[in-house]
């Protein structure tokens, strides 16, 4: 999410290209099961053929995004044993990480709205059914902020840059009824604070599987977040090509 100018810019989106990495390493360390972002597989696999093409590209972004390097890494294990104890379910479930491809990542110029895909190929369709359930666990959200607020936070954070702070962590499920069955999701967020500018941070999450294939969206928002119609859109493109 980084890999932008630090040409002069509005305060808010030269606040997003520092601050931005820091929580997706919370959102990536908490909220990956099986599918994580920056998981990959050697580029000349043809059973991951069908998975490039579901991944979305720069036409299906609205007019005037622009494509950067996905530098997303969420191979991260922290916190894995301690989410999986939470939700009640098998490590194996936070931790499994079989083959995925990644898009590029899609970014509005100023960079305070970013997109990134991810699909994952599983073992078997049972296995890809059982990664989403734990997407879909009532628990999910729950557990999440607690471990992000917990002891944990320091590092999920890394060490705080001087003059910032960072506020309250919050997780919360998405609205099963605005994606349809067979979508499952949250949005984490959490004010940045730096001077006397204050910027609320998201990331929303949504999966969705298909046979033995699983699509991970990832919305990044700093300061004014996704409309939901737009997360919607790229969701059902995203969904209609597994």
């Amino acid at each position: 999410m980084r890999n932008r100018s630090r040409a002069a810019r509005p305060a808010l989106a030269r606040l997003a290209t520092g601050l931005v990495a820091a929580l997706l390493v919370a959102a990536g360390a908490l909220g990956a099961v099986a599918a994580p972002a920056g998981a990959s597989s050697g580029s000349g696999s043809s059973s991951l053929a069908q998975a490039r093409k579901a991944l979305l590209v720069l036409s299906d972004l609205p007019a005037g995004w622009v494509t950067a390097k996905n530098t997303n890494n969420g191979n991260s294990t922290l916190g894995d044993a301690q989410l999986a104890h939470c939700l009640g379910i098998a490590t194996s479930l936070i931790t499994e990480n079989p083959p995925s491809v990644n898009s590029p990542q899609f970014q509005t110029n100023g960079g305070t709205l970013i997109v990134n895909d991810n699909v994952t190929l599983f073992p078997s369709a049972k296995n890809a059914a059982a990664e989403l359930t734990v997407a879909a666990n009532p628990k999910m959200p729950a557990c999440m902020t607690s471990l992000a607020a917990g002891p944990l936070k320091a590092k999920l954070f890394g060490k705080t840059p001087r003059g910032v702070r960072y506020g309250t962590v919050l997780v919360s499920a998405t609205d099963p009824a605005a994606f349809g069955p067979g979508v499952a999701g949250y949005s984490v967020s959490v004010p940045i604070v730096t001077r006397n500018l204050t910027v609320n941070f998201t990331v929303t999450e949504l999966f969705a599987v298909r046979g033995r294939l699983g699509q991970q969206l990832m919305f990044t928002a700093a300061g004014v977040p996704f409309s939901i119609a737009e997360e919607q859109h790229l969701m059902s493109v995203a969904v209609g090509r597994l």
